[in-house]
């Protein structure tokens, strides 16, 4: 029954102690930032890159992008 009891008093403890929580919060912001990060690396690796000049020029025309003075065509 005292090691029970011991424990529920640990337990209560741990969520009092701000020096605890703050490596919780440290530890959970650091798995976020590489689930986000590995997230990230996904998305945009699974995107084709623009290789050909005419589809390049056609996707910045929609946008409404205008050519750079120093390129030729």
């Amino acid at each position: 029954m005292d090691i029970i009891l011991s424990q529920t008093v640990w337990k209560e403890e741990f969520w009092q102690n701000p020096w605890d929580l703050g490596g919780l919060v440290i530890i959970g912001l650091l798995i976020a930032t590489v689930l986000l990060l590995i997230l990230f690396a996904v998305v945009f690796g699974l995107l084709p890159p623009c290789e050909a000049s005419s589809s390049c020029e056609e996707a910045a025309e929609s946008l409404g992008v205008e050519k750079a003075s120093g390129e030729e065509g």
